[in-house]
């Protein structure tokens, strides 16, 4: 009987797993290896391209919420450079922030850093909330990643329930991926 109910317990862990893994329900991303393009679920991905001294971001979520991407990460969130950002009557609104624990961030300028987002646009259509931003490929500040062409970065992006337009509301969905930068 004791072994029954292991096997039973392995073979549930064994199902759910890679669900509970990928932190949304849903299949892992989706990195193509000859694009600057990343997919993590319907209406769900991220695409960049290096344009003089910035690089820019286009992510997209299934939310009327928050949308957020963060850069190399040491444990979970901690260290990892974010930008948040949120459609709300039309205006775009976001922030550079820095993780500052494993679960939690801050705004780069109450650390003492400089908030060096620039917004180029941003819409909600339907339920998908779709923005464009650049950063600077290296700011200067302690509290942002500096992007080298060619090189490897841990990803992680997450998005807010519909309707969450701010900086500190919890995820709905969460993924993360190992992408190359071209």
């Amino acid at each position: 009987m004791r072994h029954t109910k292991l096997f039973i317990l392995i073979v549930i862990a064994m199902f759910t797993l890679p669900l509970w893994a990928s932190g949304n329900g849903e299949a892992g991303p989706v990195v193509s290896e000859n694009s600057n393009h990343v997919q993590f679920g319907e209406n769900w991905w991220v695409e960049w391209r290096f344009v003089g001294d910035e690089i820019e971001f286009t992510m997209a979520a299934p939310t009327t919420g928050w949308v957020a991407i963060g850069f190399n990460p040491s444990r979970m969130m901690r260290d990892a450079d974010f930008v948040i950002a949120y459609v709300k009557d039309t205006m775009v609104y976001a922030r550079d922030d820095y993780g500052t624990s494993n679960t939690g961030h801050g705004a780069d300028v109450s650390l003492g850093g400089v908030d060096n987002v620039r917004i180029i646009s941003g819409k909600e259509e339907g339920q998908v909330t779709t923005i464009t931003f650049a950063v600077p490929t290296n700011s200067g500040d302690t509290y942002d990643a500096v992007f080298v062409p060619g090189q490897t970065y841990k990803i992680l992006v997450a998005h807010g329930a519909d309707g969450q337009d701010n900086f500190t509301s919890m995820h709905r969905g969460r993924s993360s991926a190992n992408v190359v930068l071209k």
